[in-house]
């Protein structure tokens, strides 16, 4: 039950670290239309990589929350250390 709450301490975070990047990115890019089915597959996607980030990390579930929003930044930093290494 434990990894339970972990997971969906995580799956918290990343919704809620979705949520401020897509009002940010809307609130700078006012020009721009709103995709509800953009807006949900980067709901998903950021809470699923929350919850496997918080397991990972810990079974604190302050901590899983903190986890989890942190841990698309994580994965956005290896990717532009790969890009820079790869040269793309």
């Amino acid at each position: 039950m434990s990894l339970l709450y972990s997971a969906l301490f995580g799956l918290v975070g990343g919704i809620a670290r979705a949520l401020i990047g897509i009002l940010k990115y809307y609130r700078i890019e006012q020009k721009t239309k709103f995709r509800p089915e953009y807006f949900l597959i980067t709901i998903l996607v950021s809470g699923f990589i929350g919850m496997f980030a918080s397991l990972i990390i810990t079974s604190n579930y302050a901590l899983s929350l903190i986890s989890g929003y942190v841990g698309i930044d994580i994965i956005e930093n290896l990717v532009k250390i790969y890009r820079k290494k790869l040269d793309f």
